[in-house]
């Protein structure tokens, strides 16, 4: 079997559980609705019961002004009315579960329908795009020798300036000219700024802890950014597998990278470290798991300086590790980025920071923006970027969105949390308790309210769906002390039922 026909096969396997994930979800939909039938069909036996009643009534008051023979016949009518009225509400209640059932499965169909038809379209763009990926081959590798060309230009005029130096100084033997050549790139790497005694542009922050596997790929496409004048501090937050090595290694090639190795706190804790040693105008985060395209921080702080702006932010692109293919992740798909404006200048109260993807990692921040207003990263608890996430984006006063994929996003990772699924998820509910605390501080949270309930519901109830069910009853009391403490008004309630059913079978009220 070819590449291409492997990734095909790996492209319809997918569409098929996705197929099984959308039919088990439209089921639990008509078995939700099963269930609030037989509450209706219950509340409008309890209403017909109280009606016979108040009927039985209204006939023993006749019986004190009518006649036993008025008395029978206006009981009899009474009664043959209330028969009728109960006949006709479970009918009523009958033909209304079958039309909601109905509606549903035909729904379930289409969309059914519509998932194909995407799937379907996807893989006829793969198949175009392996079909003219022999004719662009001869291109590309051309394009990238004129790219190598030319960065081996200072490189080529190093040497030769090695060179000069090595006759002056009478370097003749062998040993000695290495030893020169070995100081010659550790030079060159050296940032320009640097050597000068200025802050870089740009520090760019990676903690790292056991991830030897994808290290080296995502430290290459640091050292390799056209923008030349970064630091590139590296927090090994106690590693036990060749991280250590590999970081040791990449120090000594390249004399922008700073290296600290210390006990394990977690990724916000070395975050924080990084922030605490960063000396660049602007700051980037980088997971050590992915990788950035050459450009990313060139771009990116061109746009700050030129615009005067306090964030700028790209579009993420995605690799599929589990598929080894590139792929969009879920969450970070275009569509989703369609309510960004990238025409202008905007902030929080032209956008609502809840409306798009949230991530730290596909924006660089001036570092004022972080001094000026405390803004760190929450220790001990995993989801632990939504307090930079947020404490950013309800302080900036000026942010630019580009919708260049520069950065690259590597999911279906074991060991991920996404991946895993584990109790570690939990702390996505705590994260949302920080959050709300940023919104107060920056007097946000009565004016973006609504926009925050709605991001925390859907999120609560999503990782709720996906958590494994050892974890479940943990994380559901979890979930109701959380929504409790929000303290719902009726309104809110009934707009989140609106959009999210499942809430009703919640002990929250």
């Amino acid at each position: 079997m070819t590449d291409t026909q492997e990734q095909f096969v790996k492209l319809e396997k997918e569409f098929q559980q996705e197929i099984a994930v959308q039919k088990r979800f439209y089921e639990s939909e008509i078995e939700l609705l099963k269930s609030k039938f037989e509450y209706e069909k219950e509340k409008l036996k309890i209403e017909y019961e109280n009606k016979l009643i108040e009927e039985k009534k209204a006939i023993e008051a006749f019986y004190n002004v009518k006649s036993v023979e008025d008395l029978e016949n206006q009981k009899d009518y009474y009664l043959s009315e209330l028969e009728s009225q109960k006949n006709w509400y479970e009918q009523e209640i009958v033909r209304r579960q079958k039309e909601t059932e109905d509606w549903h499965i035909n729904n379930l169909e289409k969309q059914i329908s519509d998932l194909k038809k995407g799937y379907e379209e996807m893989l006829k763009a793969q198949q175009d795009r392996f079909n003219v990926q022999e004719e662009a081959l001869s291109f590309h590798i051309l394009e990238q020798k004129k790219y190598y060309e030319e960065q081996l230009k200072p490189y080529k005029k190093l040497i030769k300036f090695g060179n000069k130096i090595q006759k002056k100084l009478h370097l003749k033997t062998k040993s000695k000219e290495v030893n020169k050549k070995e100081y010659i790139v550790k030079a060159d790497i050296t940032n320009e700024c640097q050597a000068n005694n200025e802050k870089p542009k740009v520090s760019v922050i990676l903690p790292v802890y056991n991830v030897g596997k994808y290290l080296r790929q995502s430290l290459d496409s640091l050292i390799n950014q056209t923008l030349k004048d970064i630091e590139i501090i590296c927090v090994d937050d106690g590693s036990t597998d060749d991280s250590y090595d590999i970081l040791e290694e990449y120090k000594q090639k390249d004399a922008r990278i700073k290296v600290i190795h210390k006990e394990n706190k977690g990724t916000g804790a070395a975050r924080n470290d990084g922030l605490r040693l960063a000396t660049g105008e602007c700051i980037g985060f980088v997971d050590p798991d992915d990788w950035v395209k050459p450009n990313m921080f060139e771009r990116l702080y061109g746009i700050i300086k030129e615009k005067n702006l306090d964030i700028a932010m790209c579009m993420p692109d995605g690799y599929d590790e589990k598929n080894g293919i590139n792929a969009p992740f879920p969450y970070f798909v275009d569509a989703n980025f369609e309510n960004i404006i990238d025409d202008r200048v905007f902030n929080w109260r032209n956008l609502s920071p809840f409306s798009y993807p949230m991530c730290v990692w596909n924006k660089l921040y001036t570092k004022e923006l972080f001094d000026k207003n405390n803004i760190d990263f929450a220790e001990g608890l995993d989801f632990e970027d939504h307090k930079v996430i947020f404490g950013t984006l309800l302080t900036a006063e000026r942010m630019f969105f580009i919708r260049e994929k520069l950065y690259v996003y590597r999911f279906n990772r074991e060991g991920s949390v996404l991946t895993d699924n584990n109790r570690r998820l939990i702390d996505h509910i705590k994260i949302f308790d920080i959050v709300e605390n940023l919104m107060k501080e920056t007097n946000t949270y009565n004016l973006l309210r609504n926009d925050f309930l709605t991001y925390k519901i859907h999120n609560i109830l999503y990782y709720y769906s996906m958590i494994k069910d050892e974890f479940k009853n943990e994380y559901y009391e979890e979930m109701v002390k959380s929504i409790k403490d929000t303290n719902l008004t009726e309104d809110e309630y009934k707009i989140l039922i609106e959009k999210y059913p499942e809430l009703s079978s919640l002990e929250i009220r």
